[in-house]
């Protein structure tokens, strides 16, 4: 009961990233779990990503757009367990 808990809420929280292509979704996500884990600290997401700080700030303008509330405590911690959470 608890991983199919866990799967309706990662199905949920990351519901609009199933509008794009696999590989986006998949790269996006990674720049969203980098981004909660360091707290939004661009330099230090690019280095966890290795990518350019520039590539994370575009990354993060296509999630603003898919997720307009990344601001709201609510949805960042939705978001934290949804992308924290690897259910099998």
């Amino acid at each position: 009961a608890d991983a199919d808990a866990f799967a309706d809420l990662r199905a949920r929280a990351l519901a609009p990233l199933q509008t794009l292509p696999a590989a986006t979704a998949r790269r996006l996500e990674e720049t969203l779990r980098a981004w909660l884990l360091h707290q939004g600290r661009r330099d230090e997401v690019a280095a966890a990503l290795f990518v350019h700080p520039q590539t994370v700030r575009y990354r993060m303008s296509q999630l603003r757009q898919l997720f307009p509330d990344l601001a709201s405590p609510h949805q960042v911690l939705e978001l934290t367990l949804a992308v924290g959470l690897r259910v099998s």
